[in-house]
């Protein structure tokens, strides 16, 4: 192997696979530093300042220590391959994505970064990158290691635990939500746990969404059933379309256009269908639920002007607290008249009487996720007394607290 040990050998080798997979590789020394870029398209993600900031934030310390492959997966959603090849440095294959980009996500990555201006420049190199799934890299990298090195077998390969951006998923809602999961036996079993999840579809709240399904995927406690008993990635593709059907049916009680959602689910199930490894189809149901919920919030947010939807976000935010028109207009910097006649003409009906509502359904979250009693719930939604909780309750419903309760769990 020494005499393939050059970096003139490598620059062959990495030509030929690009030629080969149409995907970009970069070799780095032992520092980090760039040393050759064989990419079938100079471009790099305008997140990053230049292409050399791209390779100091990915290439870390763990990378350099590293004896075998290593995959990571950026802030950013793209997946890059790190193969070390003896005194040379690192070869990097990538970055790659792992499913077909999304408006969604680039919607979702401007609203998160501040870059409205990038829009275009991010949508033209989201849609430029590739889209291989894992298995067939971690082919790749094996051959690559073997050619300098060794034959190793997948297991060697390393995959660090997915990263996930902060600014996305709130630390402590994940940590609440895992202790509400352990509480349960089986996903596949509970369904009040599986309810929660579409719940998040229908309400377009994409952050708690992504928090319980992170806490949910992290419990190894759950019994997922059997769909196909022959094949588990097959097992896994049918679970992912029994998925997608439910998260359809939810962004449409969301308010989600039905066309729009049942094109969706139709388009995802056709793209599900060319994926092979169990990793891509886990990853790939992910970004689904959380398109859904995305395209429900917007539904949601185009329906009504910016300062009505800044105003139900509000109360949905702080329904466990005293609201009122006069603290929400303060919030706002408007006038409360102002905010009270915009509100009617647009919801139709007044503020008060959506914040009611709005309780109301907090309440029958909590009698179905829960283990509250009324009188704890009443306190928490800040009604002045359990008769009048349920009264409220009544005129919403038809039926009163307590009969609720007695319902089965059904989506």
């Amino acid at each position: 192997m020494e005499n393939r040990l050059n970096l003139k050998n490598l620059e062959y080798v990495c030509s030929l696979m690009k030629d080969i997979l149409n995907v970009s590789f970069h070799v780095l020394d032992k520092e980090g530093t760039l040393i050759t870029d064989i990419s079938p398209k100079e471009s790099f993600n305008p997140l990053y300042p230049s292409k050399q900031s791209f390779f100091r934030q990915v290439f870390r310390r763990e990378e350099k220590r590293s004896p075998g492959p290593t995959i990571r997966s950026t802030p950013f959603y793209e997946t890059v391959f790190f193969i070390p090849i003896g005194n040379l440095g690192t070869v990097i294959l990538g970055p790659v994505l792992s499913s077909r980009p999304t408006q969604v996500l680039i919607d979702e990555l401007i609203s998160s970064y501040g870059k409205k201006e990038m829009e275009e420049s991010l949508r033209k190199y989201y849609y430029s990158l590739p889209v291989i799934n894992r298995s067939k890299l971690i082919q790749v990298s094996k051959l690559f290691y073997f050619l300098y090195h060794k034959k190793i077998d997948d297991q060697d390969i390393i995959a660090p635990q997915m990263q996930v951006d902060n600014q996305l998923i709130d630390e402590k809602m994940c940590n609440k939500h895992m202790l509400e999961i352990h509480q349960n036996s089986s996903f596949h079993h509970d369904p009040i746990a599986e309810k929660k999840v579409y719940q998040y579809i229908m309400d377009g709240h994409k952050e708690k969404l992504l928090a319980y399904w992170k806490a949910f995927k992290e419990n190894t406690s759950f019994d997922f059933g059997k769909l196909s008993k022959k094949n588990e990635v097959r097992n896994q593709k049918n679970l992912s379309i029994a998925t997608i059907t439910l998260a359809t049916r939810a962004a449409i009680s969301g308010g989600l256009h039905p066309e729009i959602a049942y094109s969706l689910g139709d388009s995802f199930i056709q793209d599900l269908e060319e994926l092979q490894d169990i990793e891509d189809i886990h990853l790939f149901t992910e970004n689904i639920l959380y398109e859904f919920a995305s395209r429900v919030e917007k539904a949601k947010r185009e329906n009504h002007s910016r300062p009505i939807f800044q105003c139900k976000n509000y109360i949905y935010k702080h329904i466990y607290e005293p609201l009122s028109l006069q603290s929400i207009a303060e919030h706002l910097n408007m006038s409360p008249k102002y905010l009270s006649n915009l509100f009617k003409k647009e919801v139709g009906i007044p503020i008060s009487e959506y914040i009611q509502q709005t309780k109301i359904e907090e309440a029958k979250k909590l009698m179905t996720f829960g283990e509250h009693s009324l009188s704890d719930i009443h306190a928490l939604l800040n009604f002045t007394d359990q008769s009048y909780f349920t009264k409220v309750f009544k005129r919403y419903t038809g039926i009163t607290p307590k009969q609720f309760m007695k319902k089965p769990v059904s989506f």
